[in-house]
């Protein structure tokens, strides 16, 4: 019965990670993942990550490398006895906070001696979002001590002789809430635990504050960060007037990296001078005339296509979502169900006034693409964001 259950499970997963993974392909118009090469492929591994995009983070994890991980999520989320199901069901695991009540923190025993296990047993990587919550601001946030006891407390497990490594992993989104936006997963040095040994052993406190310094470090590193804060929004606007763009978003995230640290270093100072560039969203030039004017008949066929199914996505988000950083990841999760049923409904219709299998074939298949060219055209010509603004109109 063991294997059965393992079978139905190890298949569940699978189909629905191949069903998610079309999805994501098509919601980001570009994907890139920078030094994969750093990714241990076997053993105990922690992928310490920034926390943007709610649910959307852990999936890009999930498909930037070759393994299946388990994830510690809010536990707020697992309330309901069917959430809870299907969030174990796709290996997340609840972490409780202060906010939960002070008996809620007390199962995070549980939850640590868990991923003591998993990372002991060394099959599936553990992913631990290090800020302990997200933001969609570009800025790195002080880490949580959580992923620092995790870590020593498998190496404890172990009498310190398990080669554990924690890998920051920086996740950088263009816009955040956005279809068809830009994402690109960079892999940073893996940490090994094992040199922290003596250092624990002589004071469990000061390792626990050097590991997670090394970690903020290290993945500081692998994401733009924006500081000072009080200068976010000045410094973002003149950093997007002045990026020039390059297809390779590895390079590009290089240039954008030592521009942003070029303009934050005069904020710096008490009474700086606020350039023009820095006091309003730049606006990203046309698209050529040439684009305009072939792409648009098939901007009107995807627009008009798409439009239903837009349309109930757009009311459901607005009346059930309340928290912006949910609104990418709620998006993909209705599209894995909405999408397919509503181009197979109005190809059916086509069927149904035409009698012709072959015009409503050519019609179901046709559509999700032209759907796709269309946000894509109405994004560059009607609503012109420049691709790296998180959100229009979103003041944090």
């Amino acid at each position: 019965m063991k294997l059965v259950k393992k079978a139905i499970h190890t298949t569940f997963i699978a189909i629905i990670s191949f069903l998610v993974g079309i999805i994501l392909r098509f919601y980001f118009k570009r994907w890139q993942v920078s030094n994969y090469e750093n990714i241990p492929h076997k053993g105990s591994v922690i992928f310490a990550s920034n926390h943007q995009n709610a649910f959307l983070d852990p999936l890009v994890i999930y498909f930037s490398q070759p393994r299946i991980n388990y994830f510690l999520v809010r536990a707020n989320i697992f309330q309901n006895p069917t959430a809870r199901f299907w969030l174990e069901s796709m290996y997340m695991l609840p972490i409780y906070r202060v906010r939960d009540g002070l008996r809620s923190v007390a199962k995070n025993d549980e939850v640590i001696e868990k991923c003591v296990d998993i990372l002991t047993d060394g099959d599936h990587p553990l992913v631990i979002f290090a800020e302990g919550n997200h933001n969609m601001r570009r800025a790195l946030r002080p880490l949580q001590k959580g992923i620092a006891r995790i870590a020593f407390a498998t190496m404890e497990a172990n009498n310190f002789e398990l080669d554990l490594a924690i890998v920051p992993t920086g996740l950088n989104y263009g816009r955040h809430t956005r279809f068809r936006s830009d994402m690109l997963c960079n892999f940073g040095q893996p940490i090994y635990l094992k040199k922290y040994t003596e250092l624990y052993k002589e004071s469990p406190n000061k390792a626990y504050q050097k590991l997670v310094a090394d970690i903020f470090e290290e993945l500081d590193k692998e994401v733009l960060s924006i500081r000072p804060s009080s200068s976010y929004q000045h410094i973002e606007n003149e950093w997007l007037s002045k990026r020039s763009t390059n297809r390779d978003m590895i390079a590009q995230f290089a240039n954008d990296k030592t521009l942003i640290k070029s303009i934050s270093e005069k904020y710096k100072e008490e009474h700086v001078e606020i350039p023009e560039e820095a006091k309003h969203e730049p606006a990203p030039p046309l698209p050529s005339l040439l684009y305009r004017i072939a792409m648009f008949p098939v901007f009107i066929y995807g627009f008009l296509n798409s439009f239903i199914g837009y349309k109930i996505l757009d009311i459901f988000i607005k009346k059930v979502v309340s928290d912006i950083h949910f609104y990418a990841s709620i998006k993909s999760a209705i599209n894995l169900i909405l999408a397919p049923l509503v181009f197979s409904l109005q190809a059916y219709l086509v069927y149904v006034f035409t009698s012709n299998g072959l015009i409503a074939l050519v019609y179901l298949i046709t559509s999700p693409f032209a759907a796709i060219l269309a946000f894509d055209y109405k994004f560059a010509v009607f609503e012109r964001l420049p691709a790296m603004k998180g959100v229009a109109g979103y003041k944090f």
